[in-house]
């Protein structure tokens, strides 16, 4: 039987732009981040938006928290 590969967790903080513009990567593997992956937005209590979202790098399998934060 194979090894399974060891699964990592990473938070991130970005902006909405960063996510559409393909800035985001994984920081294990450093692949870029899209919301193709399998991005899940976590609604927050009391927001409109929600500025947290969860995703799985398709390639390391790192699970990645990205809380996304005002533009600047």
């Amino acid at each position: 039987m194979g090894r399974k590969k060891r699964i990592g967790f990473a938070d991130l903080q970005a902006t909405q732009a960063e996510l559409a513009g393909g800035e985001l990567r994984c920081p294990e593997c450093k692949r870029k981040l899209s919301e193709a992956d399998g991005l899940r937005f976590v609604a927050a209590f009391g927001e409109a938006a929600p500025s947290l979202a969860q995703l799985s790098c398709p390639r390391c399998r790192t699970m990645i928290s990205i809380r996304f934060i005002a533009a600047t």
